[in-house]
């Protein structure tokens, strides 16, 4: 494949939410098939009620949502010190790689359960140190823990009380970059500490072959949720009326944000216990499709746009096409 593919900040991004996709729903799939044949396996739930198909989790976790958002919020504005967060990066990653090494090493190489969650524990708090005192490997670390994450609750939550999850989190979402904005604040906050919290591209073309903007500013998108966010910083001396027909300068950086990673895995996960791998896998496409278009859209415009709606609407769509297709043709 041609290296300016991989050059391309979209083409990154696309291709690391396609692995935590992937990964996410393998490991979703093998806690559930565990769960099946040793009721062990459901120790790890988080389902508040203990019943994976109650509405009322969804409203729990959203609730879960809206109080963590507000502490961050508060966090941000009162506690300068980037140490903190790292604190935070670090109790976040411990638990949810865990859960990775967990579903491999039970699913696959069918570890005794309590022996492989004392492992799969181990291995996540090494993880999480090595990320500790390695920062390069935060694209790494967001992608593991997303999968972790998705995998988790996707195997919590039943497919109805996902879906209230995943339309909650869509409404909060638009709420928090239309209406208070304050997910814009977030994500410039975030992006700027460089945490495992977002996946980040950046052009890989050389400095010396980089062709001159073309107009006045630059583009950037940082944080979580950001690459469909993109921000328009424009140069003081450029004039406030200055219009051009060129083309607008490519995007240097894109940031997307963890919860754009495992919300839509998550919701592959929690399909697969009404439609089969396949329906799963439909949602995985589906979601990976709208993003791109999503991508693409907010590349070209610079426009911000709230990244969940349309990416979980096209998993519920395709969702829906497996469906029709199913019932036509009886697969």
């Amino acid at each position: 494949m041609d290296r300016s593919f991989f050059s391309n900040p979209l083409n990154q991004i696309l291709l690391l939410f396609i692995i935590t996709q992937g990964l996410g729903l393998a490991c979703g799939l093998l806690l559930l098939s565990a769960s099946a044949v040793n009721p062990d396996v459901q120790y790890i739930s988080i389902a508040p009620t203990g019943q994976a198909d109650d509405p009322l989790n969804a409203f729990v976790f959203i609730g879960y949502v809206l109080f963590g958002a507000a502490v961050a919020i508060l966090a941000i504005r009162f506690i300068k010190r980037k140490f903190a967060f790292r604190l935070l990066e670090f109790a976040m990653l411990g638990g949810s790689v865990s859960v990775v090494f967990l579903a491999l090493l039970n699913g696959i190489l069918h570890m005794d359960f309590w022996a492989a969650l004392g492992l799969a524990g181990t291995g996540g708090l090494a993880f999480a140190v090595l990320k500790f005192f390695v920062p390069q490997l935060k694209n790494t670390a967001a992608v593991l823990s997303s999968a972790g994450v998705a995998a988790l609750f996707g195997f919590s939550l039943g497919f109805w009380p996902a879906v209230l999850f995943v339309l909650g989190l869509s409404l909060y979402d638009y709420i928090a970059v239309f209406k208070t904005r304050h997910m814009l604040q977030l994500a410039q906050h975030l992006g700027e500490k460089d945490l495992s919290f977002t996946i980040t591209a950046e052009s890989k073309t050389d400095e010396k072959e980089k062709p001159p903007l073309r107009a006045p500013g630059s583009v950037q998108s940082p944080g979580p949720n950001a690459a469909s966010r993109p921000t328009v910083s424009r140069s003081s001396s450029a004039p406030a009326a200055s219009f051009s027909t060129a083309p607008p300068a490519p995007i240097d950086r894109l940031d997307l944000g963890s919860g754009d990673l495992a919300v839509p895995a998550m919701l592959a996960v929690s399909t697969s216990t009404i439609a089969g791998p396949l329906g799963a896998l439909a949602v995985a496409v589906g979601t990976t499709v709208s993003l791109y278009f999503t991508l693409h859209f907010v590349t070209e415009k610079r426009v911000a746009l709230p990244a969940l709606p349309p990416i979980c609407l096209g998993g519920l769509g395709a969702l829906l096409l497996f469906l029709l297709a199913r019932a036509l043709f009886g697969f």
